[in-house]
């Protein structure tokens, strides 16, 4: 019933033991500048041994947090791994606190480009508004090359954090205009290594438009989201003049998300940059959605079993133009209903969702 998000079951829980805690010292508070601009302050502690791990950094999210659990440069503090996995500061003990120590206050200015931070009253946390900003390059570079965006395989953190440093990337778009010569000047890289770069970026040139609207950066425009942008404007020129009434007519859509895709397709620098992309040579596979098919401007969700397989129900669907939701909402036209469907039918029934067969899509194709 909760539907699927990018990488999981929204239905689906892990459960796990209790972490195993140890106490370190907090050496220094280092406040690190994320993709978004978000300032984020990160405890530096005494190396210590969590479950087989030596643990070392640890974040404390914001200045809320630090406030909440009263954490100070020269603290000794609990730490675990939440869920086995994330370093977490617990708990500060209060007994060995030196007696020289001060509350700790993120600075107002970035730490990087001395910028004055802003503060918006629904976030929690400070920003650097300032787009160019070496730190904010830095991240929305190493978000842009990743894998599930444009996967550029041979350029990795430490050389995006070079390219930066010498100034050969300040945009996405500098990265497709890299020399072989330019490269080579750059220490530890050879011949081999330089054509395996270049060849990694030319081969990202060919994506899909999903994934390249999700390597932007837009915020709160992940995986899923950049997925039914894809699926509704199926071109990039036309999603570049999308707007706000447009993008909430998209199913999962809201206004937080609409606003903050509008604030972004606003920006003069953001239009200028995905035409200099365009100009590079990105090119989009073709959809599998036919834009004007019999589905087109339909929505549907499959549950149960089909007499034939789920994937090729999906495929039947987009390539007539409709488009798969998640989950059952009162913006899904059409719930395609198989044998021993679940608990899905109970909730299209009471949103008066319009409930089908495999049979009654067929003909509405027909």
């Amino acid at each position: 019933d909760l539907g699927l998000v990018a990488r999981s079951p929204r239905g689906a829980t892990a459960a796990k033991f209790k972490p195993t805690q140890a106490e370190t010292v907090i050496e220094e508070i280092q406040v690190q500048v994320g993709r978004t601009g978000a300032l984020t302050p990160v405890a530096i502690m005494k190396p210590a041994k969590v479950g087989g791990v030596t643990i070392t950094n640890a974040t404390l999210h914001n200045q809320d947090e630090i406030d909440r659990k009263d954490v100070r440069v020269g603290d000794t503090v609990v730490i675990q791994r939440a869920g086995d996995v994330i370093p977490e500061v617990v708990s500060v003990v209060l007994a060995k606190r030196p007696h020289d120590s001060v509350a700790f206050k993120i600075p107002s200015r970035c730490p990087v480009c001395d910028t004055k931070t802003v503060k918006q009253e629904e976030d929690a946390v400070s920003r650097c508004p300032n787009p160019h900003c070496p730190a904010i390059m830095v991240e929305s570079i190493k978000h842009f090359v990743s894998r599930r965006a444009m996967n550029v395989e041979k350029v990795g953190e430490k050389l995006i954090e070079t390219f930066v440093s010498v100034k050969l990337v300040k945009t996405f778009s500098d990265l497709y205009s890299l020399q072989k010569s330019e490269l080579l000047e750059l220490e530890r890289q050879g011949e081999k290594s330089v054509d395996n770069i270049l060849k990694s970026i030319e081969n990202s040139k060919k994506t899909t438009l999903a994934r390249f609207i999700y390597a932007l950066g837009i915020r709160f425009v992940g995986e899923q989201t950049a997925k039914l942008l894809a699926e509704h404007f199926l071109d990039i020129e036309k999603f570049m003049k999308a707007e706000n009434e447009e993008l909430e007519k998209i199913p999962e859509i809201g206004p937080k998300v609409s606003s903050s895709i509008l604030e972004w397709l606003h920006e003069k620098r953001n239009q200028t940059e995905v035409k200099a992309l365009l100009k590079a040579g990105i090119e989009f596979e073709k959809s599998t959605r036919n834009a004007d098919g019999p589905l087109t401007g339909k929505s549907f969700l499959v549950t149960g079993t089909l007499p034939v397989k789920r994937d090729e129900a999906h495929e039947f669907i987009e390539s007539h133009g409709g488009k798969l939701l998640s989950g059952v909402s009162s913006k899904l036209s059409y719930l395609v209903v198989g044998d021993d469907p679940g608990s899905k039918v109970d909730k299209a029934q009471s949103l008066g969702v319009a409930m089908i067969s495999w049979e009654q899509l067929q003909g509405l194709v027909k």
